[in-house]
């Protein structure tokens, strides 16, 4: 049992005091309860068995200033074996010349790159109801800490969670912007590189692939530099089931070093570097077909649940090509009751809006993404099994006992 504490900040904010035993017990409740969830959060994911238990290490307690071989603290020559082994398996996977390790979110990633492009101080994203992401739009990184002139793709009006690509093409030339940004938070389908580059030769572009990162890796989804991006931001732990950190891929672009560090990060988190680069290697070694049963558990996850009776998103267009699968929940309550009504169940997704949505708030949608219970072995049966549990938590006003 808790021994909670309680004290009144300022007449009142209610604090809870927790002891050293009140703190190991809150994390092995939260390990014991996660581990019998089903956990349909897409921007999660859990790490490799095998490397997990090489995540606590020394390099944690450390710290290495700069780049491999030429640091600005002693002491370091392991880890700048090990991390310019893990840039070096990067680059040559993808086939560029840059990669960027340090960077310790996405986001931060997201920041460097961003950073460095910037000229006349104008940009082009999806919008946050089409499934851009926060750090593309005006109350995140490049409004509210760049303070960049944001411009939104248009979106398609048969299928909204895609770009009108002709009208996109026609805000680019209006608008000139020093970069363009493609990727989305909400993201079903391949964005269109390859169209944009073929009108736009010199244009720069960004691809944040946080979510489909390890789709990527395997070859599926998209192949971002093929088409022509310029450089590829992602976090390492969506698809991708590695440690949570960013990772910066480039052809040759590599100005936002200087942003990376001295600029953003200082200390790196060293010790999820070793770990990064064994999921890489066992990605390629071990579960080659891993992002293979993430697409096609995610499709037949849709289709049970459309035949189950819910309105999930891009029916006509085969509802996904990513992890992803997005509900329309306004029958059922909207997002967020949804959610919680789900999470009684121990199935555990999260509210979203749709692009047809005018608030954040309460919006319409919950989003899914089968990558974790892929990972833990679930099947085609299995999510077969889950539509159903949906059916009786959301449609019948039952209890499934996940």
């Amino acid at each position: 049992m808790l021994s909670v504490h309680l004290f009144v900040l300022f007449n009142e904010t209610v604090i809870f005091l927790l002891t050293f035993e009140d703190v190991k017990e809150l994390i092995s409740k939260q390990n014991v309860w996660r581990d019998s969830c089903v956990n349909l959060i897409a921007s999660e994911n859990t790490m490799l068995t095998e490397v997990e238990p090489f995540y606590s290490n020394d390099f944690m307690h450390r710290y290495a200033e700069g780049l491999p071989f030429n640091r600005y603290y002693n002491g370091t020559k392991y880890i700048d074996c090990i991390e310019q082994e893990c840039q070096d398996y990067f680059k040559k996977k993808f086939n560029v010349n840059v990669c960027d390790t340090r960077p310790i979110s996405g986001a931060i990633a997201n920041l460097a790159v961003f950073s460095s492009l910037r000229k006349t101080g104008k940009v082009i994203t999806n919008s946050l109801p089409s499934g851009g992401h926060i750090t593309h739009n005006k109350i995140g990184t490049l409004g509210r800490i760049l303070n960049y002139d944001i411009k939104n793709f248009s979106q398609s009006q048969e299928n909204p969670f895609v770009s009108d690509i002709d009208e996109s093409i026609k805000i680019i030339k209006e608008f000139d912007p020093d970069f363009i940004v493609l990727g989305k938070s909400m993201f079903l389908f391949p964005e269109p590189i390859k169209e944009i580059r073929q009108e736009f030769p010199e244009l720069k572009i960004v691809y944040d692939s946080a979510h489909v990162f390890g789709l990527l890796y395997q070859g599926l989804f998209q192949k971002p530099f093929e088409e022509g991006a310029d450089i590829v931001t992602a976090s390492t732990h969506k698809t991708f089931p590695g440690p949570q950190g960013g990772i910066i891929l480039s052809k040759d672009f590599n100005e936002f070093n200087k942003f990376v560090f001295p600029g953003i990060v200082s200390n790196h988190h060293l010790h999820r570097l070793p770990v990064l680069l064994m999921t890489a290697i066992l990605l390629d070694e071990k579960y080659k077909d891993y992002s293979k049963r993430i697409t096609e558990n995610a499709k037949h996850f849709a289709q049970e649940l459309s035949a189950q009776g819910f309105n999930v998103c891009c029916e006509k267009q085969g509802f996904t090509e990513s992890h992803q699968v997005i509900l329309d929940v306004t029958k059922q309550g909207g997002g967020q009751q949804v959610a919680n009504e789900l999470e009684k169940n121990n199935i555990i997704v999260n509210k979203n809006s749709l692009p047809w949505d005018k608030s954040v708030i309460n919006p319409s949608g919950i989003r899914m993404g089968v990558q974790e219970m892929t990972l833990r072995g679930n099947t085609k049966s299995d999510f077969s099994n889950l539509a159903d549990k949906f059916k009786k938590i959301l449609l019948n006003g039952g209890d499934s006992n996940v």
